[in-house]
Formats: C-alpha cells, sequence, structure tokens
C-alpha cells in the first residue's frame, strides 16, 4: 500500500514528514542533536560520561557535556546508528536483548543489528525511536524524573516516556575537510606524501597520480615519458604495464581495457628509494581473487621497477592458476611502513576475514623469510569482515590502526573510519572503550555528515610544511557533486590520553 507523506515544517531541523502516528522521519546528517525525552524534559547521556564499551546510558539535566550530543549515521533503508559525540560508540541494547527491560548501552559499532534505529513521529508531534533488533521502543525506565535514570527498550505503551524531541545544536559533528580544487582532486583511497622539494604527490586506486605545491589546488600528473603513460592522458601511478601483470584481468580493468586497474596504492620512502605497494583485482572475478605488489623507484613519479608479488589471494571453489592457492583473505589495500625500530611490516586487507599483518624483508621488500607469521589485526562481523584498507601510524609510543568499515562505493555510502591502537606492532589493538579490534572493536574516527558520504579509504602522513602534523588523508562522495569521489583532508589531533580526532584546516 502506498504511504501517503504530507510536507509540513519539521522539529528541530528534521528533514520528513508523517501524515499517520508512525511515519518514518529522515534525520539531518549534518548536525549534532540532543535527545531530550518529553515527560522529564531530561537528555541523553552516558553514565558518568565514560568512555568504557558498555556504559549505560542514562538522562541528566541538559550541562553542556559533550556525551550529550548525538550524530545520527545512515545506514540505509530510513534506519540509523546513534554516534555518541564524546565517545563515538553507538546506542545499542545489551547482549542485543529482544526482552522488555533490555537496558540500552554503548558500545563499539560492530555491525550488530541492535545498534540499528528507526525515528517515527508520534501523533503528538514528538518521535518514537525504536531498536530494529527487537522492535522495541526507547524509553525512560519506570518513567523517572530523576537525573541517572536509566534508558531501556520496551513494547509500545503511549507513555511520554518513551516520547522524544530532538534540540538542534546546528553544530556540524565534524569539522570539514579542508577545501581542494583541480581536476586531481577526484580519487579513491588516497595516499599522500611530501617530497623534499616541497611538492604533495597523491596516488590512488585507479592509476590516480596527481601533484600539488599548496595542498589546495590537485592538478593530474603529465610530465612523464609517452613509455610511462601507456594509453593515458596523464601518468598512471604505474605505468606501463609490468609484464608479470599479464594475465590477472582479462580483459584489462581500467582505461577501455588498455590498461591494468590498480588498487589503493600506498608508498614507503627509505634511504631515497620510493617502494610502492599496489593491488590487482584478478578479473573477471566474483571472489576475493587478487594480488599485491610492489615496485621500486628513485623519485615519486617512476618510472618503477617491478620487484614482485607479496601475496596473492583466491577464495573461489575453482582451480586457482598457476602461482595461485587457496585462501581466506582478499590481497587488496596494502599499506607498508617502518616500525619504532626500523622492521618493515605491510597491513592489507580484506573485507572477507579480517585485517592483517605480516613482516617484510627490507633487501627485497617481500614477505620476510624468517618471520613468516600472518597476524590478524581486525576482524568484524561474521561471516563476512565488513572491513578492509587497513593503515597504521607510529605516534608517540602507540601505533595506531585506521580502517574503513561498511560497504563503499557510492554515494549511498556507509562507509566510516575507525581507529584502535596498541604498544605493540603486532598488537592487539583496542579502540578507546576497551573492545579489541579483533571483536569488532574500533572508534569511530570520522562518519557521513552532510555533503560528506562515506569517509573512508584513508591514510595519514606526516605533514613536514605544517609543523610536522600527523594529517588524515581520506575520499568521501560529495553530494554537493552528484557523488563524486573527492579527497578530504584533516589534520589530526589527540586528547591528553593519546587518542586521535580530526581537527579543522
Amino acid at each position: 500500500m502506498k504511504r501517503i507523506l504530507l510536507c509540513m515544517a519539521m522539529l528541530a531541523g528534521l528533514a520528513g514528514s508523517a501524515f499517520s502516528a508512525h511515519a518514518a522521519i529522515t534525520m539531518n546528517t549534518s548536525v549534532q542533536y540532543k535527545i531530550k525525552n518529553a515527560a522529564s524534559g531530561l537528555v541523553l547521556g552516558i553514565d558518568g560520561a565514560a568512555q568504557t564499551a558498555g556504559a549505560k546510558v542514562v538522562q541528566w539535566a541538559d550541562n553542556g557535556t559533550s556525551d550529550h550530543l548525538w550524530h545520527f549515521m545512515p545506514m540505509g533503508n530510513g534506519q540509523y546508528n546513534i554516534e555518541n559525540m564524546l565517545t563515538h560508540q553507538v546506542l545499542g541494547v545489551a547482549n542485543a536483548s529482544t526482552a522488555d527491560g533490555g537496558q540500552i548501552v554503548q558500545w563499539a559499532d560492530n555491525g550488530t543489528s541492535d545498534h540499528l534505529w528507526t525515528v517515527t513521529q508520534a501523533a503528538s508531534g514528538n518521535f518514537l525511536i525504536q531498536n530494529v533488533n527487537s522492535g522495541k521502543y526507547l524509553e525512560v525506565f519506570q518513567n523517572s524524573s530523576q537525573n541517572t535514570a536509566t534508558i531501556d527498550q520496551w513494547g509500545l505503551t503511549g507513555c511520554a516516556c518513551q516520547e522524544w524531541q530532538f534540540v538542534n545544536t546546528q553544530t556540524s559533528p565534524y569539522p570539514a575537510p579542508r577545501a581542494v580544487s583541480g581536476d586531481g582532486r577526484f580519487v579513491h583511497d588516497p595516499f599522500m606524501l611530501r617530497d623534499s622539494a616541497g611538492k604533495y604527490w597523491l596516488y590512488g586506486s585507479h592509476q590516480t597520480l596527481a601533484t600539488s605545491t599548496d595542498l589546495n589546488t590537485f592538478t593530474l600528473y603529465t610530465n612523464c615519458t609517452s613509455a610511462q603513460k601507456g594509453g593515458y592522458a596523464s601518468c598512471p601511478a604505474i605505468g606501463p604495464d609490468f609484464p608479470s601483470w599479464s594475465g590477472l584481468q582479462t580483459p584489462k580493468g581500467w582505461n577501455n581495457g588498455a590498461n591494468t586497474d590498480i588498487w589503493a596504492p600506498s608508498l614507503m620512502v627509505v634511504n631515497g628509494t620510493y617502494y610502492q605497494y599496489y593491488s590487482i583485482p584478478y578479473l573477471p572475478s566474483t571472489e576475493a581473487k587478487a594480488v599485491i605488489g610492489v615496485a621500486t623507484s628513485s623519485a615519486p613519479q617512476g618510472p618503477w621497477t617491478d620487484k614482485g608479488f607479496v601475496t596473492k589471494s583466491w577464495t573461489s571453489n575453482d582451480t586457482p592458476p598457476a602461482g595461485f592457492k587457496k585462501t581466506t583473505d582478499n590481497a587488496i589495500d596494502p599499506a607498508p611502513f617502518r616500525d619504532a625500530s626500523g622492521n618493515w611490516w605491510m597491513t592489507w586487507g580484506s573485507w572477507t576475514d579480517g585485517l592483517h599483518l605480516m613482516q617484510l624483508n627490507p633487501a627485497t621488500g617481500l614477505q620476510s623469510t624468517t618471520n613468516t607469521n600472518v597476524y590478524t589485526i581486525a576482524r568484524r562481523g561474521s561471516p563476512v569482515s565488513a572491513e578492509e584498507g587497513p593503515f597504521i601510524y607510529y605516534y608517540n609510543g602507540y601505533y595506531y590502526f585506521f580502517a574503513p568499515i561498511n560497504p563503499c562505493c557510492s554515494a549511498s555510502s556507509t562507509y566510516r573510519t575507525i581507529v584502535g591502537r596498541s604498544t605493540s606492532v603486532t598488537g592487539p589493538y583496542v579502540d578507546r572503550g576497551g573492545v579489541a579490534l579483533t571483536a569488532g572493536g574500533g572508534t569511530i574516527l570520522l562518519s557521513t555528515h552532510g555533503n560528506v558520504i562515506g569517509p573512508g579509504g584513508g591514510s595519514v602522513f606526516t605533514d613536514a610544511g605544517n609543523n610536522n602534523r600527523p594529517t588524515f588523508v581520506y575520499h568521501y562522495y560529495d553530494a554537493n557533486n552528484n557523488g563524486a569521489a573527492t579527497l578530504g583532508i584533516n589534520p589530526l589531533g589527540f586528547t591528553a590520553d593519546g587518542w586521535p580526532y580530526v581537527m579543522g584546516n
């Protein structure tokens, strides 16, 4: 039956309408809200403003603390994750309970359906917040009017304790990305470095190579040989195709079949040599079939010398070609780095079985022959991992692990970036709430807000041209430009206890 919607002025900056008592509401993702109970007049917050995962959600007088601020993150089909702006954890139900009285808590965004909510408008004009997993409604326990009263879920009762008002703070959940221009700003999975002359080099999936002198205007790089261009109008991240790529893509997956499609290049510069790690999806393919390779050059633009494949994946049940063996991972999105002692490592993956780490041999750039362990650093959900594109950055005694979660690559992407950390390069990595990344943990670093849809695919570089600031570089889908994949840049700040957050430029 067709739902009839009625245009009306919405309370507190909401976009949507309600003809019947429980018509779905579209929330404004570009602002933070205070969620106020219609009966008590108190607002949702975190008990004791605790960072700990599992801390109870309570009501409290609106005293201006950031644990009283919430951000609605779209998950499709009119559903939302609700992010607390102090802890960057999400609203959920303890133990994913479906029972009346289930306690509402905060937890890492681990992909479970008890973290999904819908918003509908009640006949009173207030709003109902319903849990997708249980079908129950957010309410103040026993209709209490007291500070610290806990929040639970219950079947619809008609009590005003189940009705909420949204107070629009008119404040964005996150600072805007740096304003960038130029034909090189359209990129997936960006990696950036600054050379000794002060020029910024931007690499990305699908053979993107661009430069900037001011971190504002990015121009596709064209000053390479015709051989390097290999059929492109501008210079690719690696060109021409290496002979070793033959047979990986039939037909070739980019530039109208003229060139091999490479994904997520990431670089490491050691003693004047540029090591570019990249992945190539095996095509045609419906499974996790891919290779990760490495190439070297004395210059950021090449020419590049093929140094071989670091790892390969083949999850399909069909017979793999020569040189492949059956795996459970997906050999995509490599990110090389050196630890505090100078040892070489690469993290990668994966979507299929978690995110991984291996040690590299500095003599070859390939996997170490003395430490052949493969470490699983993060895993989310079962059976699908639903995360990819990891990046590890060492800073002030910690290894920080960044990764995007949820599906990417469209103007309705639910991508967002999470972070965890460890004092050891091999882990364990945990989030700020204390949840291990191998158990679905991850503190939200950046999520959809306003026109910035699906921020992810990111990396971090130290900007020597700007006081050595750690700087987060990522892509997002620009709702103001038909969902074009666009370069995002934000410097990172760190809390007193050493947790990163995005800053304005």
